[in-house]
């Protein structure tokens, strides 16, 4: 489970280096080729006959062939990230041929094979270690804590009641061996993570299933689902709990507005319904993939009048809620809430704006940054007096959420600034001037390039929005990869020999626009 999504695939040491061959699973066709600065990095994908694509991530380069193929149309589209379909033909591939060397591109932390297993007409991915990898796995699933909550009341309006798991007898068990509460429904979460053998790693476990009395209530299984829906891991996890300093705690029954597949309720809601002040068994089995298994048990209780939940005023999931006043705005799309919240509008007031930046409204929150969002939502700010260039000044919307803030360059209708936003947190209306930094890293106008096998810049901006960035050779495109905020050319035969005028263009999210031109020789 990472901040934002699923882990969706395995990933595969390489010794700390990049640069080992690596060989096609099986025999089929290079389908799509992907080039991004975050994420996969440099990617290849190859459809199956038997009807699976399996996914190389974060490779260093490809073969020549389809190295030269990929340059070719990235020159043509004049970009250098690309999400190319290639036609069946063109790269045919037998079981064992090497595609590429493995690397450390995109959102790569350290050298690694990120690789994945996907239905190629659903495009969901499968739990790679289901499909029989030699991988050899004796260790069970190390159970932590389990969570407690009111299953009448949302997640997100209530702290959890921890209990310690510890190992006794060949099982977890809480304190006492006894779980009290006073709610007639009860949701649980579990703490666990999972290990492999000869592996330092803790990894994410493959399911868990509740049993009460006996009886299955519910519990998940991660076997198959698609990137579309790996958001939905900040409704799986208990996001306010872990953004507030808390333990990792995984749901065994799903949010209300939770729409993953993985779940397995044996009842409507997937609840632990409590209709007597008797103690009920409860068992949590725990698995990996290779059937590894670990147990939490303990009895489960209620005790003493069930609490009044009057909550007040609530924007529910799974429907449109908006708050607006005379200053701002906030509109959540229908499946933008996993659970109920409780609006609360702050006008902060005026705090120090970032570098570069102009303030031209009050610091506004309506829900917590602890509360997690599955689409994008729809922040408008009206400013407190007239902006006479309102179609053509420099305005965005800033953010200040829980783990990052944002930046959206705003539209106007009606003297309200609007755009739109993936977190909550506290928004601001801005006035951005300041235009993005080219910096040349080893070289300056009229340097000679021609002992370098590299060219790089380091490209800042005020608040870290670079939007944009082209290269320019004598007037033609030149590609530049990037990684952060360096940006960097391979020299290739499209920077022959001689005197050569090279520009560069870089914009911000809120429109600003710097261009150098510098006079370079080869």
């Amino acid at each position: 489970m990472r901040p934002g999504h699923f882990h969706m695939g395995l990933d595969i040491k390489t010794n700390g280096r990049t640069g080992f061959p690596v060989h096609a699973a099986a025999d089929g066709y290079i389908s799509r080729v992907k080039i991004e600065s975050v994420g996969f990095g440099n990617a290849i994908y190859i459809n199956h006959p038997n009807g699976y694509t399996t996914v190389y991530v974060h490779l260093d380069h490809f073969t020549p062939a389809l190295e030269a193929y990929v340059k070719e149309q990235q020159y043509k589209l004049e970009r250098w990230e690309v999400l190319l379909d290639i036609p069946p033909d063109l790269f045919p591939v037998r079981q064992g041929q090497v595609i590429a060397a493995s690397g450390n591109t995109g959102g790569s932390m350290a050298p690694h094979l990120h690789f994945e297993i996907r239905d190629t007409h659903a495009d969901e991915n499968r739990n790679p270690f289901l499909f029989g990898l030699p991988i050899v796995d004796n260790l069970p699933p190390v159970l932590s804590r389990v969570g407690v909550y009111d299953g009448d009341q949302s997640v997100y309006l209530q702290v959890p009641r921890l209990y310690p798991l510890a190992p006794a007898s060949g099982v977890y068990t809480v304190p006492g061996h006894e779980v009290v509460t006073h709610a007639t429904k009860v949701r649980l979460a579990i703490g666990a993570v999972d290990l492999q053998t000869g592996s330092a790693n803790k990894l994410g476990i493959y399911s868990a299933t509740v049993f009460v009395d006996g009886k299955p209530v519910n519990g998940f299984t991660l076997d198959r689902f698609g990137y579309d829906l790996t958001r939905y891991v900040n409704a799986h996890t208990d996001y306010s709990l872990k953004t507030g300093g808390g333990p990792s705690l995984e749901f065994l029954s799903p949010l209300p507005g939770d729409l993953l597949p993985i779940y397995h309720p044996a009842s409507e809601d997937g609840l632990v319904h409590l209709n007597d002040d008797e103690p009920h068994p409860v068992r949590i089995e725990v698995k990996d993939a290779a059937g590894n298994t670990s147990v939490a048990a303990f009895t489960l209780r209620r005790e003493g009048p069930a609490p009044v939940n009057d909550q007040g005023d609530l924007f529910l999931p799974n429907q449109v809620n908006v708050f607006e006043n005379d200053e701002f705005l906030l509109y959540l799309p229908e499946h933008a809430l996993y659970d109920a919240v409780r609006p609360v509008f702050q006008n902060l007031g005026s705090t120090a704006a970032e570098p570069g930046s102009v303030p031209l409204s009050p610091v506004y929150s309506v829900l917590a940054s602890s509360i997690p969002v599955e689409d994008s939502f729809t922040v408008s700010i009206r400013p407190p007096a007239t902006l006479p260039d309102q179609e053509t000044g420099k305005y965005v919307i800033f953010e200040t959420g829980a783990r990052a803030h944002h930046v959206s360059r705003v539209t106007w209708s009606k003297g309200w600034a609007s755009a739109r936003l993936k977190d909550l947190g506290e928004f601001r209306l801005l006035r951005d001037d300041t235009p993005p930094e080219i910096r040349p890293l080893g070289w300056t106008d009229g340097a000679q390039l021609s002992r370098r096998g590299v060219l790089s810049v380091a490209v800042k901006d005020n608040l870290g929005s670079v939007n944009g960035f082209r290269a320019e050779l004598d007037g033609k495109w030149l590609m530049f990869s990037y990684k952060g905020d360096v940006y960097t050319y391979h020299f290739d035969a499209h920077f022959p020999p001689g005197e050569h005028v090279l520009t560069l263009s870089v914009y911000d999210e809120a429109g600003n626009l710097t261009r150098r031109t510098y006079h370079v020789s080869r």
